[in-house]
């Protein structure tokens, strides 16, 4: 890098130099001379005798003279916080402003027609840290990264993971370069604030090639935040569709799939759903370790000499309590004693239940108006402490009563959903919906259909146990299943319902959002 690095300064040295013999404009023989004049405060006062170095932008340190640097400009800023250049060289240059552990970059252009730069206030912020993955050459041990216009420069480790601490505030663009080869492997641009920590995430090398029909991705793009902190071995979630995946060019059961993790090494996954009607599928990836998540995966699709893999158990050796977050979301179970569903982070506190009824039917207490007046204390140690307790009167054919909730924004594809769980008992009809409720849209629906009884029951409704389409009201599961965003429940020919601890299972959190 230290030959690489002299052959830029020079060249750009040579080009500058080519262009500054030459007049403004034709019979003008008066030489405009370029300056900078910058102000810089620190906590609102003026800036004295911070130290500034000034580095052409392109500039990208030599590590083998890292502790000196022949800097373009440097110096002090005066007693009122100036620094004045005159005579400035033409070019693109980035001054740095470092003062303890606060600084600032800033980045300027003077050329023929631009003579000056003046910034009269800018601050001194505290540094911040930068992160990130440099996607080494397959060659390459580690890799340098740098940050362009300055003097601050790190080696990654043999994954290619890299940590700037004390990143200068400002916009900054960072380089990696291939250690043997001496050549550029990616850049990234970002802005750094006061006590800022950066994640670059993947810096990708355009030198690597890969299959035609293949997308590359980092593994945390599967994790969401209600994930973490994550707990190893564990299972990923990777939605297929197409914006990621051509349906057309696959295997018609998806067996030609293949995924491999930053070593090449192929990644058990499951098939949990595979729908070509919808261009909808999920893979549930088994992960043994947070190592196995550092490099980039590949997954890719259509060779069709690719022989079908032997079946997995991705769920062997979790904790039920993991699989059981991973698999499933509660909508209701009336736990806070308030009018919100129960909904988890970061989908809670969005969506309220209600009661409902329709058609000259009524209910108690006011339910219509308050519902949580039909909250009552749990009379089974199997559920909380709180349960709903329905009053109504619905007799007569055509009368109903709803209790329901919005579980979703806009619609999505529930296909693979497993069961829902509903807890009740009473007496009279009830009907459990999934339905679509969007302004301007059909009314979707598919629902399921039973009777309570006086014991607390267990009902457990599978996308099989859902009626058929009737051609009006109801459209079956198979037309519903992509555009629920609402859960009901119906309830006629009967005085009293009580329900409890509504789940979902075969979904999370990332199927609702």
């Amino acid at each position: 890098m230290k030959n690489f690095n002299k052959f830029l300064y020079l060249t750009t040295f040579g080009l500058i130099a080519a262009c500054g013999t030459g007049n403004d404009s034709a019979g003008n023989t008066t030489e405009i001379e370029n300056a900078i004049a910058i102000r810089v405060f620190d906590d609102g006062a003026p800036a004295a005798n911070v130290r500034y170095e000034v580095l052409p932008s392109w500039y990208v340190a030599d590590t083998a003279e890292t502790s000196n640097v022949k800097y373009t400009y440097e110096g002090t800023t005066d007693t009122n916080g100036w620094v004045h250049i005159d005579n400035h060289q033409d070019g693109s240059y980035t001054i740095n402003f470092t003062k303890g552990k606060s600084s600032i970059v800033l980045q300027y252009t003077l050329n023929n027609l631009n003579h000056e730069y003046t910034l009269d206030s800018t601050s001194l912020e505290a540094m911040g840290m930068v992160k990130g993955l440099v996607d080494l050459p397959d060659s390459a041990d580690y890799a340098w990264v740098a940050v362009q216009g300055t003097n601050e420069i790190v080696k990654t480790d043999s994954l290619g993971q890299f940590v700037i601490r004390k990143a200068p505030c400002g916009r900054l663009t960072v380089s990696a370069w291939d250690a043997e080869e001496q050549s550029s492997i990616g850049q990234t641009s970002f802005n750094v604030s006061a006590n800022d920590t950066i994640d670059l995430g993947l810096i990708e090398n355009p030198n690597k090639v890969f299959p035609k029909n293949s997308i590359r991705f980092m593994p945390s793009e599967l994790v969401s935040d209600w994930m973490r902190p994550l707990s190893f071995p564990t299972v990923f979630i990777m939605r297929l569709d197409t914006t990621n995946f051509d349906f057309d060019k696959a295997a018609k059961d998806g067996s030609d799939i293949r995924l491999y993790d930053g070593s090449g090494e192929l990644i058990p996954f499951e098939i949990d759903g595979w729908d070509t009607t919808l261009n909808s599928a999920v893979l549930n990836i088994r992960v043994e370790s947070a190592a196995d998540t550092v490099r980039p995966w590949l997954l890719t699709w259509g060779d069709k000499k690719a022989a079908k893999l032997k079946d997995v158990n991705v769920w062997k050796g979790l904790s039920d309590s993991l699989v059981a977050a991973i698999n499933s979301v509660e909508i209701l179970n009336f736990e806070s004693g308030t009018k919100f569903n129960a909904l988890p982070a970061p989908l809670n506190n969005k969506f309220d239940w209600y009661i409902q009824p329709h058609d000259s039917a009524t209910v108690k207490n006011n339910l219509e108006a308050k519902p949580t007046n039909g909250i009552e204390k749990a009379d089974s140690s199997i559920f909380g402490k709180n349960v709903l307790h329905v009053q109504y009167q619905a007799n007569k054919l055509g009368r109903y009563v709803v209790i329901g909730t919005r579980i979703a924004e806009h619609t999505h594809d529930l296909s693979r959903l497993d069961s829902v769980e509903v807890w009740l008992k009473g007496n009279g009809d009830y009907e459990i919906i999934l339905e679509t409720i969007v302004e301007s849209d059909t009314n979707y629906k598919t629902s399921y259909k039973g009777s309570a009884g006086e014991k607390w029951t267990r009902v457990a409704v599978t996308p099989k146990d859902f009626t058929n389409a009737d051609g009006k009201s109801y459209h079956g599961w198979d037309v519903t299943r992509n555009k629920i965003t609402r859960f009901t429940i119906f309830v006629y020919n009967g005085t009293d319902l009580w329900i409890d601890n509504v789940k979902m299972y075969g979904i999370n959190l990332d199927d609702l959002r």
